[in-house]
């Protein structure tokens, strides 16, 4: 696994024709989440910040895991919080 600095690389995103990440994948960057590459990991890589996962699509989320409120989430130590404040 490797994790990228988003302070690091800021400057580099703009230059980037085809960007790597896509657009909330950026943001989570933007919000201080570091990218952790895993091959278990839904497109091999997620975010996280103080052992919290970046959440993509809260709607689509908790439909995979079968969970029907927000402290479900939570429990799965995903980022409840930082999503409702940057969506």
């Amino acid at each position: 696994m490797s994790a990228y600095d988003y302070q690091k690389i800021s400057h580099l995103i703009p230059n980037i024709k085809n960007p790597v990440f896509n657009r909330s994948e950026q943001l989570a960057l933007k919000n201080g989440f570091e990218v952790v590459y895993d091959n278990d990991a839904y497109n091999g890589r997620y975010f996280i910040k103080d052992g919290k996962k970046w959440i993509h699509n809260i709607d689509a989320l908790k439909r995979q895991l079968r969970v029907n409120c927000d402290s479900e989430l939570s429990e799965y130590d995903y980022d409840v919080v930082s999503y409702y404040e940057t969506h």
